[in-house]
Order: C-alpha cells, then structure tokens, then sequence
C-alpha cells in the first residue's frame, strides 16, 4: 500500500528513510523538453473543483482511453475529467483545457488517509487531494505522462518495501538509499558483504538489478590502521585509492561479485528477497573460496608486508587533505 503524501506522488519525493530520493527519481523519469507536455513544481495550486464545468467534445478522451486500452492500461471518464489510477489510493487525473489545440492539465491525486498512513478506504473521489503536476498537448505527450507517473510510483513503492520491510522478510538485511544516479539501495550483508539493488529505467521500463558483492576479510581492518588518527572526513576517492593500493601491493584479494538477477516484475523481486537474504553467507563463503583461488595462483603477496617497509605508495596519499610546497605530506 502507498504511503506519503500526495506531495510525494506529485513532486517524486522521498520514500519513508530515503534522502533525496524525489530528486532522483524525477531525474530519471522526466520526459525531454520536446516531449510535448510541461512541468509544473510540485507546490502548484490544487486542484479546483470539478462542478460547474464547460462540457468538452469526448474526442481526446475518447483518443487518450483507446491509447490507454493499448498500452493494458485501465481509465474512465467522469465529470468531464479522465481518471488513470495508478495504484491503491493514486490515481492521476487529466482535466481537458483546450480540446482544439489540444492541451489538458494532469493532476495527481491521492485518497485521504486516516493520519497514521493509511489509506481511508472506499473514499470518494471528491475526497481525493488533487495536486497540479503539467500539462500535455498530445495524446502521446498524455500516455507518455501516465507511463512516467506509473514508473514513478512503482520505484517509491520498491524503495519504500525495501527500506522499511514492514513484514520483516529480509532478515539481517537492512537496505538504505545511496546517493547518486541510478537510484541504488544497499544493506550490508553477511560478514565481509554488500547486497546492492539498482533501479533504472530501461527501455521506459522500471527495471531493478540485485548484485552481491564480497570483499576481503582483511580490507576493513587495513583501513582501520592507514585511516587512524585522521580527523578530517575521508572521501570516497581517497578510500577508493587506498583499495587500489593495497590490490597493488597484494594485500587484498579483488572483490567479487554474483549477480542475483534483473526484475521488471518487483512483486517478482521482493517474492525472491527473503530466499535472497537466507543465502547470502553461503554464497559469500563460495565467492570467498574463489577468491582464495585467485590468491592460489598469483601467490600472497601482502604476507609480510608493513607500511615501513613496503607502503611506500601508501605515504603518499595527503589523508587531511593539506599540501606543503606542492609535495603532499
């Protein structure tokens, strides 16, 4: 069942725990500028009612639902305004402003809830908060605007499920957002493990790919010791660097990585979730085990290494991020 507010819909905002989420997925889903619809911010005006409306011509109605009926897509036509629900409690509207051109405003429109997140079910449709999002002047332009808002609602609805798991169903895993584009979630996983579920849209098509990545069980602590009394925040280049070396001098096996399959079907992908959680020590012990075969043929290069000795390359990263006459210190 959704949850957020109407805002959320409209706006693309955050799903419960996910910072800057909204951003993101309005990012990936916007149509170009030439797509034929425009954009209207997220606080724009709600909707007026809908009593004491012209009557329009049914014809772009008429185009939009046999559009619609193509794409699998249910809609209706009542008080002069096309509904599109797009999940339990969500529906978009499209209200017509000018048949000839022609040119109609969408809404996104959501039921009310009972204060605690839930959605008041059976509500009526005047109870529905109604928010204005953009306008299209095509019939395209308006399929395309459904197919965006129906993306959008199914990658808040996943990111949602996987940050909160309301039934408990994953286990140990505990999924955060990672900032940055394609929208990824990650939980830790196992011992030395990441599970990474990366949603993108693939030929206008919400798709998620779930991999399991493992790395070397001495990797935290090498970093641990190289980062001591560094005050000042690290940054991902720096760590990256750091990893980079310390494959270089053999310290560390190179990471490995299973892919656990590409969804469309999300219902598909969280089914699969709880088997998924139930097995990642297995397959980080098998992937391990691969590991230790690479070391097999290259040899453990990093056995009797120190920084005194062999970490020449590692004095040379400037950890606080000061410089003195351009030689880092």
């Amino acid at each position: 069942m959704p949850t957020g507010t109407v805002e959320d819909r409209a706006g693309i905002a955050t799903a419960p725990g996910v910072t800057a989420l909204g951003c993101q997925v309005s990012r990936c889903l916007h149509l170009d500028e030439g797509a034929g619809y425009a954009e209207f911010p997220a606080n724009s005006p709600t909707r007026p009612p809908v009593t004491g409306r012209v009557h329009h011509d049914m014809s772009f109605y008429e185009d939009l639902a046999a559009a619609l009926d193509a794409e699998g897509i249910e809609s209706r036509v009542n008080d002069d305004t096309l509904f599109v629900p797009i999940s339990s409690g969500v529906e978009i509207q499209f209200d017509v402003t000018n048949e000839l051109l022609p040119a109609a405003n969408i809404y996104i429109a959501a039921a009310p809830d009972t204060g605690d997140g839930e959605v008041i079910p059976d509500a009526d449709e005047e109870e529905f908060e109604a928010v204005l999002v953009s306008a299209v002047f095509s019939v395209d332009a308006a399929v395309d605007a459904v197919l965006d808002h129906m993306a959008t609602d199914a990658i808040v609805d996943l990111v949602d499920e996987l940050v909160t798991d309301p039934d408990g169903r994953f286990g140990d895993l505990q999924f955060t957002a990672v900032e940055g584009e394609p929208i990824t979630v990650r939980s830790p996983a196992a011992d030395n493990s990441e599970l990474d579920i990366v949603i993108d849209i693939v030929d206008g098509e919400p798709t998620a790919t779930v991999t399991l990545t493992t790395f070397d069980p001495d990797l935290e602590s090498l970093l641990d010791d190289q980062l001591n009394g560094v005050d000042s925040p690290v940054d991902d280049e720096v760590i990256e660097e750091l990893i980079a070396c310390f494959l270089a001098e053999g310290l560390i096996l190179p990471e490995q990585t299973m892919g656990l399959g590409t969804y469309t079907d999300f219902s598909r992908l969280l089914t699969v979730m709880p088997f998924i959680a139930e097995h990642v020590a297995e397959w980080e012990g098998d992937l391990t085990n691969t590991a230790d075969g690479y070391d097999a043929l290259f040899g453990d290069l990093g056995e009797n290494w120190s920084v005194e000795e062999d970490g020449d390359d590692l004095e040379d990263f400037d950890l606080d991020g000061d410089e003195d006459d351009g030689q880092n210190r």
